[in-house]
């Protein structure tokens, strides 16, 4: 995608919504894992560091401003550190008030980058990296050609601490299927609790029918959990948690309890009960609700009786119907997908 003088990627992270927006590299140089489709039929390719900076120039020059700026694409992490701590630089001389800079980077990308090349990185003025752990199960990880095992997301999380740079994490609730739900939640715990992250981002997992889980899903090779399920899986994720110093975050549409967020020990009890509330609802309610947050009419369960009468009366009517359970994931699927 290209606009104005400078080119721009995608997509990024919903928490960078108002950064400024650089792009280091083009698509993403794994592009296996079946989960997603970005940047399918797309080459990978790095930008040269003159043309990086022309972009950063034109963007200063456009009077861009921001208080945090996003490394695009999918791994920028990916660029020999000299190049990409000669960028950072650049960008820091050129736009001082930036105070965050953030960028994407792959677990098995980061196990690799030395500790003194990540502290390099650091000094140049790199603040956080997202990755999309997805999960610390193995045998999930080989299942969805994530392309990294568990110990590469322990061994590049903690380096990225050590050389003072935040983590955000990504756990995909949901990714390994009903067979493997609740290996998903002990796995991914276990990594959350040797690494710490500053923060894990729930990102509730969907079926794309275009890629190749959805595939699997209409041959029956997998199986998905229910929208409930994936609720289940946090909490059981959460309960495992022992002494994290981190936040969890759930800032997308996509997870269906907004609510489930804070430190991740300080608040524990907090965000499970948040989910036993909502497990603790009658059918009828925790249906409305459902489908009132899927079609992004609300946040929390209390916001369903704040809608219009009309609106509320049209949901009870929908969510009041009878449903087989495949009927009804089907239909909050239908609304999903609009989100991913």
């Amino acid at each position: 995608m290209y606009g104005f003088d400078f080119e721009m990627g995608p997509i990024r992270p919903p928490s960078e919504a108002e950064s400024i927006l650089l792009r280091v590299t083009r698509n993403c140089p794994w592009n296996k894992c079946d989960f997603c489709g970005v940047y399918k039929g797309e080459k990978f390719s790095l930008r040269e560091v003159d043309e990086i900076k022309r972009d950063i120039d034109a963007m200063k020059a456009m009077g861009i401003e921001s208080k945090s700026a996003f490394l695009q694409d999918a791994n920028s992490i990916i660029m020999k550190p000299e190049k990409l701590a000669e960028v950072l630089e650049y960008f820091r001389k050129q736009f001082p008030m930036v105070e965050r800079v953030t960028s994407y980077g792959r677990a098995d990308t980061l196990s690799r980058i030395s500790l003194q090349n990540m502290k390099m990185l650091k000094e140049a003025g790199l603040d956080r990296i997202h990755s999309g752990y997805e999960t610390g199960s193995d045998t999930i990880l080989k299942q969805i050609r994530k392309g990294c095992t568990k110990q590469q997301e322990i061994e590049g999380g903690l380096k990225v601490r050590e050389a003072g740079i935040e983590l955000s994490m990504y756990f995909m609730p949901g990714i390994g299927g009903r067979e493997l739900s609740l290996e998903n939640s002990e796995e991914t715990a276990d990594v959350i609790n040797t690494v710490d992250p500053d923060f894990v981002r729930l990102r509730t997992f969907v079926a794309k029918p275009e890629t190749e889980m959805g595939q699997k899903v209409r041959t029956g090779e997998f199986v998905p959990c229910t929208d409930t399920e994936k609720v289940t899986e946090i909490k059981e994720m959460i309960k495992r948690l022992k002494g994290c110093n981190g936040r969890m975050v759930s800032d997308h549409i996509v997870n269906l309890l907004e609510g489930v967020q804070g430190h991740m020990t300080l608040d524990k009890d907090h965000m499970l009960n948040v989910i036993s509330q909502f497990e603790g609802l009658e059918p009828l309610s925790k249906r409305r609700f459902q489908l009132a947050r899927r079609m992004g009419y609300v946040r929390t369960p209390k916001d369903v009786f704040r809608l219009p009468n009309n609106m509320l009366f049209q949901i009870t009517e929908i969510a009041g119907k009878e449903y087989t359970e495949e009927e009804w994931e089907e239909l909050m699927n239908y609304f999903l997908e609009k989100y991913i």
